[in-house]
């Protein structure tokens, strides 16, 4: 049987939980994605993350995904996905480095959110931000409005109560496992409520109000 010849696309799309997104195009390596994204890592001290990179084989468009750790900048685990949406994506990157679409629009379509429904990859439904990102926290994240929702439900709006029992209710409410350190969960309980505040306010939803020292109305 003959051995599967897969093309390597010259364009890496590296996710790190803690500085985010680079794209590294016009990549000329070793023809071997493991020797490529080790590479790249060798020069671009990263933490921890996943790559993207496309690839052709038998005239399917699909994805390279690699998981890599920040020590000793090595590839731990590695998958090749050829389904629809992986060469939908593939096709997507390719568009970007043949200059049909900018890094922008690039970038909006391939947010983690978007990427783990997406694709049936272990690897990046494992991945977590170290840090939430400021524009998916104060734009995105599904758990601001949900919490106000519920407190808006449970207490309705103008009532008076402790801040640090919501700040509390609003730690134990958080669903969310795609980051390790949430503005929600922050250590500090004033902390917390701040940022639920600014989350709000962002979206136009609501709000937090301080009446008089330790004591808040939910907008």
């Amino acid at each position: 049987m003959p051995e599967r010849k897969i093309e390597l696309k010259d364009i890496l799309i590296l996710f790190d939980r803690e500085s985010g997104i680079s794209i590294f195009p016009n990549l000329r390596g070793y023809d071997d994605p493991v020797s490529d994204v080790e590479w790249v890592l060798e020069r671009n001290p990263s933490s921890k993350g996943f790559i993207l990179r496309p690839i052709v084989c038998d005239g399917r468009y699909g994805l390279w995904i690699g998981e890599f750790t920040g020590y000793g900048n090595e590839v731990t685990r590695h998958e090749e996905t050829y389904d629809r949406e992986a060469s939908r994506i593939s096709r997507l990157i390719m568009k970007y480095s043949s200059h049909e679409i900018t890094e922008r629009k690039l970038i909006e379509m391939l947010s983690i959110d978007a990427l783990k429904r997406r694709l049936k990859s272990d690897i990046i439904r494992g991945f977590k931000y170290y840090t939430c990102p400021r524009e998916r926290f104060y734009q995105s994240c599904g758990e601001v409005g949900r919490i106000y929702r519920e407190l808006k439900g449970r207490y309705g709006k103008g009532r008076r109560i402790s801040y640090s029992s919501i700040a509390d209710e609003i730690a134990e409410m958080v669903r969310c496992e795609d980051v390790v350190v949430c503005p929600l969960k922050a250590p500090n309980a004033f902390e917390r409520i701040h940022n639920f505040d600014r989350a709000l306010k962002s979206r136009g939803i609501g709000g937090i109000k301080f009446v008089k020292p330790g004591i808040i109305e939910i907008l």
